[in-house]
């Protein structure tokens, strides 16, 4: 199947913003958050489950949050949509949601991370698009990920990924060595939740990054172990992970030794820390991308063009 990729942001392109997880919480401002993206230079078209709630947890029913979705796919005015939040509810979509008739629409650029990993990496396994893994409104508001984010939606980041010397600083080896592989990955619970589905993706000759939030040892323990018990895990080319945010009472540098105990006998090109996920300052990734990485070094290349001509 071959990739679909997107065509690049443009200055003055419109988005549309969508809720297919959670609702914004409380103390967070919708408007304050839009002012983002239109201080960019954007036009911006709100969905409808950007203001709604539902059993709490979700924004809106499943039946608004699919048709919202989709709604936007459908509209020939929308140049990409950026989700408003992560936090759980893309999972409860992807049987009803509508493949085929995102697959023969204009590919749209689709920005996210957390729950909608959810998403994108069911989009991949199904129609091979190219999505990014990329801050949510939420979390838009370091420059250094905004401006990470704009320099790859816009094209202009064509070759190495950018570090800065506090982010490298944070990089750890487990397994040093290099590899290629297609780039492909997200937050790890997500990931595991489509373990037994027909939206696992294939991770035979990728590069995949994981990422973690929240969670106690013995449950990311858990998680990788189920990883890689599970039949559908094939031994990717090389495994990034991105700083993951520890509990209360536990360590980044627990965090570290339970990531390294479960994957360093895998026997491939393996490192900690880079600036993916749930962190002020984050990379804007793209999903199905070919890259050449380094683990020592900490060296994200891209190998091919993300966008379309």
């Amino acid at each position: 199947m071959k990739k679909i990729k997107p065509k690049v942001l443009t200055a003055g392109a419109t988005i549309g913003v969508v809720a297919p997880a959670s609702p914004l919480k409380a103390n967070q401002n919708l408007a304050e958050l839009l002012d983002i993206l239109k201080r960019l230079g954007y036009q911006v078209v709100l969905g409808q489950s950007t203001q709604a709630q539902h059993c709490g947890y979700l924004a809106g029913t499943d039946t608004l949050r699919k048709t919202d979705l989709e709604q936007m796919w459908l509209d020939q005015n929308i140049d990409a949509i950026w989700c408003l939040r992560g936090g759980y509810g893309c999972l409860r979509l992807l049987a009803d949601l509508d493949f085929s008739l995102i697959g023969r629409q204009t590919p749209k650029l689709l920005i996210g991370f957390s729950d909608i990993t959810t998403l994108q990496l069911a989009l991949w396994t199904k129609l091979k698009l190219v999505s990014f893994h990329g801050p949510v409104l939420t979390t838009l508001k370091s420059e250094f990920s905004r401006t990470q984010a704009i320099k790859m939606l816009s094209g202009n980041l064509t070759g190495q990924f950018e570090w800065t010397d506090p982010l490298k600083s944070h990089l750890d080896t487990v397994n040093p060595g290099t590899a290629q592989g297609t780039l492909l990955g997200g937050n790890l619970a997500t990931l595991v939740s489509l373990i037994g589905s027909d939206y696992f993706p294939d991770l035979n000759n990728t590069v995949l990054f994981l990422e973690e939030v929240g969670e106690s040892c013995y449950r990311v323990d858990r998680l990788l172990t189920q990883l890689l018990l599970c039949r559908q895990f094939t031994v990717p080319a090389a495994i990034l992970i991105g700083r993951s945010v520890p509990v209360a009472g536990e360590s980044e540098a627990d965090l570290i030794a339970v990531f390294e105990e479960r994957l360093s006998g895998l026997k491939i090109p393996i490192a900690y820390g880079y600036p993916i996920g749930h962190l002020g300052e984050q990379w804007t990734v793209p999903q199905g991308i070919m890259v050449e990485v380094d683990t020592v070094s900490g060296q994200v290349v891209l190998l091919e063009t993300v966008f379309s001509s």
